[in-house]
């Protein structure tokens, strides 16, 4: 909706928008149908990393360019696209490692609470997290990690198996969205483990209030609106024949605390 928002009144510019409602098959078919309808550009938002190459193939045999959006698809679908715009994943995971390294002082266990299993975008925030802390020389341990699927009230189940698994030793959580981050929060204060530091991403509006009322460290910022603001100019861009400056192109993402929540509003 933010694409379309941003695209209107452009003249020349017509969105077409099909959403694949979380069915990786739905999303193939529906590449398919946009190659058969011989789009100027391809945005693609992939829901698995490696199941969405073999449709990009086809689009970029027909001579689209591929712009891939928000999300990235695997290696093999790299060579196949025109750009990049949107988060870097794995930065993300980076920022949460060095929120929750401030936040823990440097050593404990922590658990993460991953998106969808397969996903380039929880593949990278997991390896960034990683990478973030093993950069920071960090003592923090990662004990466990469970997926939830982008879903709030998963994320309170997973946030229950932690305590029931890891007990007193739980001391930080890495939630890959501030929704579930958010919701994973309220069940460690409701069972009294409001010590927990929980780390989300995304800077949305429930994210911003977990921070706000004290259930949540931090968060980063990821807006829609820039988001859509810059893809739409680089599909214009590819549209044109014109190449990009560089191939990926990454938004904003600053770290958002307690110290700054009050600069910022959450837009999603």
């Amino acid at each position: 909706m933010r694409f379309e928002a941003a695209a209107k009144g452009m003249d020349g510019v017509e969105v077409v928008t099909l959403s694949a409602d979380g069915d990786i098959a739905k999303q193939s078919s529906d590449i398919a149908t946009l190659v058969n309808r011989k789009v100027n550009v391809l945005l693609v938002t992939s829901l698995d990393g490696n199941a969405v190459v073999p449709a990009l193939k086809k689009a970029s045999e027909a001579g689209i360019p591929i712009l891939a959006v928000s999300n990235e698809p695997a290696e093999a679908g790299q060579a196949l696209l025109a750009g990049y715009s949107g988060p870097d994943d794995y930065v993300q995971g980076v920022i949460a490692a060095e929120l929750l390294n401030d936040a823990l002082k440097g050593e404990g266990a922590i658990a993460v609470i991953e998106g969808s299993p397969g996903q380039s975008t929880t593949l990278l925030r997991t390896q960034g997290l990683k990478d973030g802390l093993a950069k920071l020389n960090s003592k923090i341990t990662i004990i466990g990690s469970q997926t939830a699927d982008w879903n709030p009230v998963k994320a309170k189940d997973v946030a229950q198996a932690f305590l029931t698994a890891y007990g007193d030793q739980l001391k930080g959580v890495f939630a890959q969205d501030d929704n579930s981050g958010a919701a994973a929060a309220e069940v460690f204060k409701a069972a009294g483990r409001g010590d927990i530091k929980v780390v989300g991403t995304g800077g949305t509006i429930n994210g911003l209030k977990a921070i706000r009322d004290g259930l949540m460290y931090g968060t980063m910022d990821q807006s829609p609106t820039t988001d859509a603001k810059q893809a739409l100019d680089f599909a214009v861009k590819l549209a044109k024949g014109e190449k990009l400056a560089e191939k990926r192109n990454i938004i904003p993402m600053p770290k958002i605390t307690s110290a700054n929540v009050k600069e910022f509003k959450g837009e999603w």
